[in-house]
């Protein structure tokens, strides 16, 4: 079984990464807060992919194995953040995957909100309706109560770098809206072309040189 891994950024995505370790690419899913609070630990790394790719992150692993189905590996940022997950799969009808849809809010939100049995704000939780929060409250309360103080993660985000040219936004446009590709492929892309070529200064010129430099040898 996994249950840490170490490594650097491969890919970030808006629900997954891929960690480097040892040479091996291991695919992590991880809830909507532990996203925002690694996306806030990377700080201005998130803005240059070459810094992205240096960072190492470490998380702690829940594997969850299925018969005749590939192990998936949910990812989180602090060891507690791990154990509430597993607490919450205890709860009848609520498996891995709903569970990490359903930590979108800090886990001591979650907490506090069993405890006082507070089914409205549970029931909001993505993937969450009324009947799966009475089984939350019914099953948890009392066993989330060291839960409820949990730090809250820091989760404000660093803000793009004011100094990107408005060519290079228009070529990352292009390339998303028009050309169908991922924001971070977009991003990779128009990196690299300005590595190459820093002097560019025009749209028509970087996508020129990313058709070029994007061509399979």
């Amino acid at each position: 079984m996994i249950g840490y891994l170490r490594g650097n950024l491969v890919e970030l995505e808006d629900e997954r990464v891929i960690l480097c370790v040892g040479g091996v690419g291991y695919e992590v899913i991880l809830p909507a807060i532990e996203m925002r609070a690694l996306r806030a630990r990377l700080g201005e790394a998130l803005y240059d992919q070459e810094r992205l790719r240096a960072q190492e992150v470490e998380l702690y692993i829940y594997e969850h194995i299925a018969d005749r189905q590939p192990n998936t590996l949910f990812g989180f940022n602090q060891r507690l953040e791990k154990e509430f997950f597993r607490l919450l799969i205890t709860v009848s009808d609520i498996g891995p995957a709903t569970a990490a849809k359903a930590m979108a809010i800090p886990v001591a939100e979650i907490a506090a909100a069993i405890e006082r049995r507070d089914t409205r704000v549970l029931s909001s939780l993505p993937g969450i309706g009324k009947r799966k929060a009475e089984q939350m409250v019914a099953t948890l309360k009392g066993k989330s109560r060291p839960f409820c103080l949990a730090p809250i993660p820091d989760l404000e985000e660093a803000p793009p770098p004011e100094d990107v040219s408005q060519f290079v936004k228009d070529v990352q446009q292009i390339l998303v809206e028009q050309l169908g590709y991922k924001p971070h492929e977009a991003e990779a892309m128009v990196t690299r072309a300005l590595q190459r070529r820093p002097e560019l200064t025009d749209a028509q010129a970087l996508l020129e040189e990313i058709w070029t430099g994007e061509r399979p040898s």
